[in-house]
């Protein structure tokens, strides 16, 4: 990759299944309410400084229950977690949206 990569997104399924996104290498689901994205650069570290905005979001067109989600970085540079709860705080399997915006 020549250029530096200022944006990534994408949309989970409840399931942890990718539906569609950009630079998006996997998504590995807990079973319970918790998402480890890994992307195809870095979001930390030398190369990049890494801000995220998230909502609870349809995958495709279903109809979507409330909730909140949650971002943090994960254990490797490339990595993100994201945790989905519902209306009431409570864990729960939602769907979700996320955008990165990578700055150097």
């Amino acid at each position: 990759m020549s250029q530096f990569e200022k944006r990534l997104a994408c949309v989970v399924a409840a399931d942890g299944s990718v539906v569609r996104g950009y630079l998006i290498e996997e998504c590995e689901y807990d079973g319970a309410n918790e998402y480890t994205l890994t992307w195809g650069v870095p979001l930390r570290g030398s190369e990049a400084k890494t801000n995220f905005a998230g909502t609870i979001g349809s995958a495709e067109d279903e109809p979507v229950l409330p909730g909140l989600v949650t971002v943090r970085l994960g254990p490797a540079d490339n990595q993100m977690r994201v945790c989905t709860f519902d209306a009431g705080g409570k864990p729960a399997a939602r769907p979700f949206h996320i955008a990165c915006f990578r700055d150097r």
